[in-house]
């Protein structure tokens, strides 16, 4: 007697092949998702603790020459109204326009801001802006 295995008959191939085919479609569902959620460029790679995202704007702020890297302050802006925002080319409400933290002389320079860019009907966006090496990091604190 021989000890040979039996042959695997078609069905045993159509049935591997079956679930071969259910796994890799359910492979390229979960890759298809992670590409449309986790890796979408629309969806924001960092919030921070109040849900705000980051946006890094070239824009103006007051600020003294005392004001100590490390070191912050309160300051605001004023959202832009219709006319102002035209001459700005920005939609009304922008709300990154200029920032006053001091009495200094205005600097054009980087500002990161944490905070809601557009606020149309807000009459004014409160901050708490620190200084950076090179340029400022504002996050908002409220509005009026």
């Amino acid at each position: 007697m021989t000890n040979a295995a039996p042959a695997a008959s078609s069905s045993d191939a159509s049935g591997c092949i079956a679930g071969l085919l259910v796994l890799g479609f359910f492979a390229a569902l979960i890759y298809l998702l992670y590409i449309c959620i986790v890796d979408d460029p629309t969806v924001p790679a960092e919030l921070d603790s109040t849900g705000y995202i980051s946006h890094k704007v070239q824009g103006t702020i007051s600020a003294q020459a005392n004001w100590m890297v490390g070191e912050s302050k309160d300051c605001i802006s004023y959202p832009l109204d219709a006319e102002a925002a035209r001459a700005a080319g920005q939609e009304p409400g922008y709300a990154f326009y200029s920032v006053q933290c001091d009495d200094g002389p205005v600097h054009n320079m980087s500002i990161t801001f944490w905070g809601s860019k557009s606020q149309p009907g807000k009459v004014a966006a409160l901050w708490n802006c620190r200084r950076v090496a090179d340029s400022f990091i504002c996050k908002q604190t409220g509005a009026l």
